[in-house]
This record gives structure tokens, sequence and C-alpha cells, in this order.
């Protein structure tokens, strides 16, 4: 099987499952409140494991301490305390890049 045939089943694969929850919600229909719930946990759960995989790990191996961690441990501390994501992020990039400038 090629590539490209793989490729082409995978894609109809994704478009029924999606297709379906659709067809499946259609009307007046709501979710149980455990799926709404875990549904509305997804997109968090993602960031969460895109960015812990970046300050982790370096090319799969584990990364020594570096900018990336203190610049996390900062972001962390400001989302705790503030609860404002843009400013998380905002001030979590400036401090990564200070730290690069400087060196770290």
């Amino acid at each position: 099987m090629t590539p490209l045939v793989m490729f082409a089943i995978a894609g109809v694969g994704v478009y029924l499952i999606r297709l379906s929850g659709i067809v499946l919600l259609a009307g007046d229909r709501e979710l149980p409140d455990g799926a709404a719930k875990a549904l509305r946990l997804v997109a968090p759960a993602a960031v969460t494991a895109v960015v812990a995989s970046a300050v982790l790990l370096d090319h799969g191996d584990i990364r020594g301490f570096s900018a990336w961690h203190l610049a996390a441990a900062i972001a962390i501390a400001l989302a705790v305390w503030k609860q404002h994501m843009v400013l998380t992020i905002g001030v979590g990039g400036a401090v990564f890049a200070a730290l690069l400038f400087a060196g770290l």
C-alpha cells in the first residue's frame, strides 16, 4: 500500500468520524454534562501537552536547565496569579526572548 493511499484512507476515516458526531448530535439534543465538560478541557490539555513537550524535551532528549525552564516557571506563576492568558503568553515570550538575548 502506497503512502498516498494510506493518507487518503486516514483522511476519509477522520472525515467520517467528525461527520458522525454531527449526524448523531443533530437536532435539539444536548451533550451529557460529563461529555460537555470533557470537550471543554480538550483544548487546554492539547496546549499543555505541546508546551510541556517544548519545555522538557529537545529532539526527544531531556532538556537541561535553560531559558525554557525559567521562562516557563515565570509564565506559570503569572498565569496562576493573574489568570489572564494573553498577558501570560506575552510576558512568557518576552522573558524567554530576554533570557536568550542575555545568553542563558
